[in-house]
Protein backbone atom coordinates (compact mmCIF):
# COMPACT_ATOMS: atom_id res chain seq x y z
CA UNK A 1 0.00 0.00 0.00
CA UNK A 2 1.20 3.42 -0.77
CA UNK A 3 2.04 5.65 2.33
CA UNK A 4 3.08 9.52 2.61
CA UNK A 5 6.50 9.88 2.05
CA UNK A 6 9.05 11.16 4.22
CA UNK A 7 6.50 11.67 7.02
CA UNK A 8 9.14 12.37 9.89
CA UNK A 9 10.94 15.07 7.67
CA UNK A 10 14.26 13.13 8.05
CA UNK A 11 15.16 12.58 4.66
CA UNK A 12 17.13 15.87 4.11
CA UNK A 13 15.99 18.84 2.11
CA UNK A 14 16.82 20.89 -0.99
CA UNK A 15 17.48 24.74 -0.28
CA UNK A 16 14.86 27.64 -1.77
CA UNK A 17 16.12 30.74 -1.83
CA UNK A 18 13.04 32.71 -1.43
CA UNK A 19 12.36 37.26 -2.57
CA UNK A 20 13.51 38.18 0.83
CA UNK A 21 16.88 36.39 0.18
CA UNK A 22 15.79 34.04 3.18
CA UNK A 23 16.88 29.80 2.35
CA UNK A 24 13.80 27.87 3.31
CA UNK A 25 14.27 23.92 3.49
CA UNK A 26 11.77 22.20 0.67
CA UNK A 27 11.94 18.73 2.63
CA UNK A 28 12.36 15.28 0.09
CA UNK A 29 9.16 14.25 -1.51
CA UNK A 30 7.16 17.54 -0.37
CA UNK A 31 6.70 20.48 -2.30
CA UNK A 32 6.93 23.84 -0.45
CA UNK A 33 4.97 27.09 -1.23
CA UNK A 34 4.91 30.32 0.76
CA UNK A 35 2.55 33.30 0.20
CA UNK A 36 4.74 36.53 -1.49
CA UNK A 37 4.01 39.71 0.68
CA UNK A 38 0.42 41.26 -0.48
CA UNK A 39 -1.18 38.15 -1.45
CA UNK A 40 -4.12 37.58 0.57
CA UNK A 41 -4.00 34.75 3.10
CA UNK A 42 -5.77 31.91 1.93
CA UNK A 43 -9.56 32.64 3.30
CA UNK A 44 -8.45 35.71 4.57
CA UNK A 45 -9.04 39.34 3.82
CA UNK A 46 -5.67 39.52 5.44
CA UNK A 47 -2.82 40.15 3.46
CA UNK A 48 0.70 38.34 4.06
CA UNK A 49 3.82 40.91 5.40
CA UNK A 50 6.70 39.10 5.10
CA UNK A 51 7.96 35.75 3.88
CA UNK A 52 8.39 32.96 6.27
CA UNK A 53 11.41 30.67 7.28
CA UNK A 54 10.68 26.97 6.86
CA UNK A 55 13.69 24.64 8.17
CA UNK A 56 14.17 21.90 9.97
CA UNK A 57 15.07 21.98 13.47
CA UNK A 58 17.43 19.11 14.69
CA UNK A 59 17.15 17.40 17.45
CA UNK A 60 20.91 18.51 18.81
CA UNK A 61 19.40 22.23 18.04
CA UNK A 62 16.97 22.18 21.07
CA UNK A 63 16.93 21.50 24.60
CA UNK A 64 16.78 17.85 26.03
CA UNK A 65 13.30 19.45 27.43
CA UNK A 66 11.73 19.66 23.76
CA UNK A 67 13.83 16.54 22.25
CA UNK A 68 12.10 13.60 21.67
CA UNK A 69 10.44 11.83 24.99
CA UNK A 70 11.12 15.19 27.09
CA UNK A 71 8.89 16.83 28.71
CA UNK A 72 7.93 19.69 26.23
CA UNK A 73 8.76 17.50 23.04
CA UNK A 74 9.64 19.30 19.96
CA UNK A 75 9.94 16.34 18.04
CA UNK A 76 7.46 12.91 17.69
CA UNK A 77 9.05 10.90 15.64
CA UNK A 78 13.16 10.79 14.88
CA UNK A 79 15.69 13.42 15.06
CA UNK A 80 14.12 16.12 12.97
CA UNK A 81 10.82 18.71 13.63
CA UNK A 82 9.55 20.75 10.36
CA UNK A 83 9.29 24.46 11.59
CA UNK A 84 7.56 27.34 9.56
CA UNK A 85 7.60 31.02 11.54
CA UNK A 86 8.03 34.62 11.53
CA UNK A 87 7.63 37.93 12.83
CA UNK A 88 4.98 38.97 10.35
CA UNK A 89 1.90 37.88 8.65
CA UNK A 90 2.69 35.21 6.70
CA UNK A 91 1.06 31.69 5.04
CA UNK A 92 3.05 28.33 4.23
CA UNK A 93 2.15 24.86 2.62
CA UNK A 94 3.50 21.41 2.34
CA UNK A 95 2.16 19.85 -0.69
CA UNK A 96 2.32 16.07 -1.62
CA UNK A 97 0.60 13.64 -3.89
CA UNK A 98 0.16 9.88 -3.24
CA UNK A 99 -0.11 7.02 -5.93
CA UNK A 100 -1.23 3.37 -6.05
CA UNK A 101 -4.07 3.74 -3.94
CA UNK A 102 -7.86 1.94 -4.59
CA UNK A 103 -9.84 4.57 -7.19
CA UNK A 104 -13.21 5.38 -5.32
CA UNK A 105 -11.65 4.12 -1.80
CA UNK A 106 -11.06 6.71 0.65
CA UNK A 107 -7.64 7.38 2.48
CA UNK A 108 -6.18 9.96 4.70
CA UNK A 109 -3.69 11.67 6.95
CA UNK A 110 -3.26 12.41 10.64
CA UNK A 111 -1.43 15.38 10.77
CA UNK A 112 0.25 16.48 14.38
CA UNK A 113 0.60 20.39 14.70
CA UNK A 114 1.74 22.26 17.74
CA UNK A 115 1.76 26.29 17.19
CA UNK A 116 3.66 28.84 19.43
CA UNK A 117 1.69 32.10 19.66
CA UNK A 118 3.94 33.88 21.98
CA UNK A 119 1.22 35.56 24.18
CA UNK A 120 -1.06 36.34 21.34
CA UNK A 121 -4.59 35.60 22.52
CA UNK A 122 -6.78 36.01 19.53
CA UNK A 123 -7.48 32.22 18.85
CA UNK A 124 -7.73 33.21 14.82
CA UNK A 125 -3.87 34.95 14.87
CA UNK A 126 -2.77 32.01 14.21
CA UNK A 127 -4.60 28.66 11.82
CA UNK A 128 -3.52 25.38 10.23
CA UNK A 129 -5.40 23.39 8.07
CA UNK A 130 -5.56 19.70 5.92
CA UNK A 131 -6.95 19.30 2.67
CA UNK A 132 -7.01 15.38 1.21
CA UNK A 133 -8.21 15.72 -2.40
CA UNK A 134 -10.01 19.52 -2.26
CA UNK A 135 -11.87 18.42 1.55
CA UNK A 136 -10.53 19.93 4.31
CA UNK A 137 -10.73 22.74 7.32
CA UNK A 138 -8.85 25.40 9.08
CA UNK A 139 -8.60 24.84 12.30
CA UNK A 140 -7.14 27.16 16.03
CA UNK A 141 -4.98 24.75 18.04
CA UNK A 142 -3.71 26.14 21.63
CA UNK A 143 -1.03 27.18 22.51
CA UNK A 144 1.80 24.88 22.78
CA UNK A 145 -0.04 21.75 22.92
CA UNK A 146 0.30 19.18 20.03
CA UNK A 147 -3.14 18.92 18.36
CA UNK A 148 -4.04 16.35 16.00
CA UNK A 149 -5.56 17.09 12.77
CA UNK A 150 -7.27 14.20 10.84
CA UNK A 151 -8.53 14.49 7.55
CA UNK A 152 -9.66 11.62 4.52
CA UNK A 153 -11.24 12.04 1.18
CA UNK A 154 -11.65 10.29 -1.66
CA UNK A 155 -9.58 8.63 -4.00
CA UNK A 156 -9.39 9.76 -7.71
CA UNK A 157 -9.85 7.53 -10.35
CA UNK A 158 -6.22 7.43 -11.31
CA UNK A 159 -5.84 6.15 -7.72
CA UNK A 160 -4.05 9.55 -6.47
CA UNK A 161 -4.20 11.33 -3.48
CA UNK A 162 -2.89 14.67 -2.59
CA UNK A 163 -2.73 15.62 0.53
CA UNK A 164 -1.93 20.04 1.27
CA UNK A 165 -0.92 21.35 5.05
CA UNK A 166 -1.39 25.25 5.35
CA UNK A 167 -0.37 27.30 8.08
CA UNK A 168 -1.27 30.94 8.37
CA UNK A 169 -0.44 33.61 11.15
CA UNK A 170 -2.28 37.04 10.44
CA UNK A 171 -0.49 39.55 12.58
CA UNK A 172 2.34 41.24 12.70
CA UNK A 173 4.22 39.30 15.56
CA UNK A 174 5.51 35.99 16.36
CA UNK A 175 3.93 32.76 15.16
CA UNK A 176 6.16 29.13 14.88
CA UNK A 177 4.37 25.84 13.86
CA UNK A 178 5.75 22.37 14.39
CA UNK A 179 4.74 19.22 12.25
CA UNK A 180 5.54 16.11 12.43
CA UNK A 181 4.98 12.46 12.18
CA UNK A 182 2.47 12.29 10.03
CA UNK A 183 0.69 8.92 9.14
CA UNK A 184 -1.36 7.63 6.33
CA UNK A 185 -4.80 5.91 6.88
CA UNK A 186 -6.58 3.56 3.72
CA UNK A 187 -10.40 2.26 4.19
CA UNK A 188 -11.79 -0.30 2.53
CA UNK A 189 -14.72 0.56 0.88
CA UNK A 190 -17.73 1.01 3.38
CA UNK A 191 -15.56 1.33 6.55
CA UNK A 192 -15.13 3.77 9.14
CA UNK A 193 -12.09 5.46 9.77
CA UNK A 194 -9.97 4.39 12.42
CA UNK A 195 -9.55 6.05 15.55
CA UNK A 196 -6.66 8.47 15.88
CA UNK A 197 -3.35 6.99 17.15
CA UNK A 198 -2.01 8.24 20.39
CA UNK A 199 0.60 11.46 21.06
CA UNK A 200 2.96 11.78 23.25
CA UNK A 201 2.49 14.63 24.89
CA UNK A 202 -1.21 14.37 24.72
CA UNK A 203 -3.01 16.12 21.72
CA UNK A 204 -5.39 18.36 22.93
CA UNK A 205 -7.36 18.27 19.76
CA UNK A 206 -8.36 16.11 16.86
CA UNK A 207 -10.40 17.39 13.58
CA UNK A 208 -11.97 14.55 11.62
CA UNK A 209 -13.49 15.65 8.09
CA UNK A 210 -15.16 12.81 5.70
CA UNK A 211 -14.67 12.42 2.52
CA UNK A 212 -18.55 13.66 1.37
CA UNK A 213 -17.78 17.20 2.28
CA UNK A 214 -19.64 17.61 5.39
CA UNK A 215 -16.88 18.80 7.68
CA UNK A 216 -17.93 16.61 10.53
CA UNK A 217 -15.63 17.77 13.23
CA UNK A 218 -14.75 15.61 16.30
CA UNK A 219 -12.94 17.55 19.28
CA UNK A 220 -11.20 15.33 22.16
Amino acid sequence: MSEIRNPSFENGWIDVLSSAVTTNQQPAEWSLLWLEPGNYLWDSHDHAMVVPECVHKLSIQLPSSEQLGGPDALILDGDTVYKMFSNGAFGAELRQVVTGLKPGSSAGVFVPVQIHRHDDNDPYAAEVGVWVNGIGQWTQPNDKHWSQLRCFGKVDPNGALEVVIRVKSKWANRKDFFIDDITFDFVPANAEPPPPPELEPEAIMTVTLFDDGSGKWELL
